[in-house]
């Protein structure tokens, strides 16, 4: 028995009241080993695992007060800019000094330059930057007679349209007679002093303008092409085309020189090589045809003539006009 223990059997001898009390407060006697042992009592304690280390978010970072006052010299630099520029582009497009002197306007035979002027907000003095081409070339192409315009400018003081006009082909009888250009687009009302000596297309139905415009242009289109088919035709120099009429079959048939002339449907070019040589040999022999008929398309190579002489030749007017 060491010291120590010797020691403690003394005192406890002693003071069994002390004894008891550090027997109490003495740690339990670990099974495996002596509850005596050194060993036992001079092991430490495993301490507590030590607490994981969580990240933690990074700390916002903090702008200098100097730098929070640099930007604003910028921002102040930039609205001035905007500012500035917004009044001087206001100067230039209404200072007097670019003011218009010369209007020019070319192109025009059927449209006046007080029409032009007026439908594309020009006056001299207007200035030449504050003016918005493309709104006055569409403004001057809602006049009847333009078909293209285009505004330019020129500075300090130049502005010049140029425009481009429709060329009316035939007259169109529909509730009244407009004016039809090559593309079939009716684009006016015929008024005193517009084209006269132009053919007539008849037979067309107004409501198809509105309901079916592109199909009503078709048609119209298709009468221009047998304009053009009777020219190549060289009928003679004193047939003159005065109609073409369309019925509701869709058959086409003309009157040249007071001589009605039904084609039936296309193509017409071979129809009417045989029409030159018919009229050719009537008018070898003095005569005249009032009627002739193509429109045959069992048998096209019939045609049916019905003549007279020419000092009796009738002057029918256009039908459907």
């Amino acid at each position: 028995m060491t010291g120590e223990a010797r020691a403690d059997n003394f005192r406890c001898a002693l003071d069994p009241v002390l004894c008891v009390l550090a027997m109490a407060s003495a740690p339990p006697a670990n099974p495996a080993r002596p509850q005596n042992s050194r060993l036992a009592r001079d092991t430490p304690l495993p301490e507590a695992l030590p607490p994981v280390a969580r990240p933690s978010r990074p700390a916002r970072p903090t702008v200098p007060w100097s730098q929070t006052f640099s930007v604003v010299p910028v921002l102040v630099l930039l609205a001035g800019t905007v500012v500035a520029g917004r009044c001087g582009h206001r100067w230039l497009t209404h200072t007097p000094r670019l003011g218009a002197r010369i209007l020019e306007i070319t192109g025009n035979s059927h449209c006046l330059r007080e029409e032009v002027l007026t439908a594309a907000r020009l006056t001299p003095g207007s200035n030449v930057l504050g003016v918005d081409l493309e709104r006055a070339a569409r403004q001057i192409e809602r006049l009847p007679w333009v078909a293209r315009a285009t505004v330019t400018r020129q500075l300090p003081d130049i502005i010049r349209v140029v425009i481009e006009e429709r060329s009316p082909a035939a007259v169109v009888a529909v509730g009244g007679l407009y004016l039809a250009s090559a593309d079939g687009t009716l684009f006016k009302r015929a008024e005193p002093g517009d084209p006269v000596d132009l053919p007539v297309v008849t037979g067309l139905a107004r409501e198809s303008f509105r309901e079916r415009p592109e199909g009503a242009r078709v048609q119209v289109r298709d009468a221009l092409a047998l304009m053009g088919d009777l020219e190549s035709a060289q009928l003679g120099s004193s047939a003159r085309l005065q109609e073409v009429h369309r019925d509701e079959t869709g058959d086409l048939s003309v009157m040249i020189g007071g001589t009605y002339i039904w084609l039936g449907r296309g193509p017409y070019r071979s129809k009417l090589s045989r029409l030159r040589v018919v009229l050719n040999e009537l008018h070898r022999h003095g005569l005249e045809a009032s009627e002739v008929h193509l429109e045959s398309d069992r048998h096209p190579e019939r045609v049916t003539v019905r003549a007279h002489t020419a000092s009796a030749t009738p002057m029918p007017g256009p039908r459907g006009s």
